[in-house]
């Protein structure tokens, strides 16, 4: 058996934490008559999608014959292989799904399950690269730092904006998206041999998010109205 199951168990428990904290007194749950407890139904719901999706896209991206067999497919604390982009752009479509099914606040969701899952990639680094013995390599303590940066500036900066309803529901969402796809993308293609620019398919997926959060994020907080608002009072200013 792989124990690194463990450190995905411990980090999503380590997950569950700030959803109550995020979840159990917000307004817009309230009024949708959305109780902690669903939340954490649908936190439990999520985590298998989650790991469906990423056992499904470590098998397209490393292709055997024995992903065919369905105790191997299934069982991968003993036939180990999962990805974490999977998981995660997994988890974000089945909770669109789930939601526009369930009539639930799609976007108030996103929000708190996005900056749940931020406070537990750090310990999920720690844990993945200490069962592989590089805990102190300069990769794992720059994804770690880089992760605990995000955290801070998401909790100090962008958390405020959620709960005094100065964001749109959703935006939060796609900010971690952007933010975990160019992280992994860049990691990607720095620590690949060879051809630095030869793509997986795990970067085409994670482009594929960077994409479509970046144009949702784009439409939902009107971007471009507002550049396009500030370059025309910056010329008006200038004449």
């Amino acid at each position: 058996m792989q124990f690194f199951i463990l450190v995905v168990f411990a980090c999503f428990f380590i997950f569950l934490f700030p959803v109550y904290l995020l979840s159990r007194d917000d307004f817009v749950l309230i009024r949708k008559d959305v109780t902690t407890e669903n939340v954490f139904n649908i936190a439990f719901v999520l985590l298998a999608a989650s790991l469906f999706a990423a056992r499904v896209l470590y098998a397209v991206s490393n292709p055997s014959f024995s992903f065919l067999n369905p105790f191997v497919f299934f069982l991968f604390p003993y036939f180990p292989g999962l990805s974490l982009v999977g998981g995660v752009g997994g988890a974000a479509l089945f909770l669109l799904m789930l939601s526009r099914f369930k009539k639930l606040p799609t976007g108030r969701l996103f929000d708190i399950f996005s900056i749940s899952a931020l406070c537990s990639l750090p310990f999920g680094i720690l844990g993945y690269f200490g069962f592989s013995g590089d805990v102190f390599s300069q990769r794992s303590v720059a994804l770690f730092m880089i992760h605990v940066i995000e955290l801070g500036f998401f909790l100090k900066f962008l958390l405020p904006k959620m709960t005094s309803a100065r964001f749109k529901d959703g935006t939060l969402g796609f900010l971690f998206l952007i933010f975990f796809s160019v992280t992994f993308l860049a990691d990607n293609i720095l620590v690949r041999e060879g051809d630095k620019l030869r793509l997986g398919i795990e970067d085409l997926v994670l482009i594929l998010i960077l994409y479509t959060s970046a144009v949702f994020l784009f439409r939902q907080e009107k971007l471009l109205a507002k550049v396009r608002k500030n370059l025309r009072a910056v010329d008006k200013l200038r004449r």
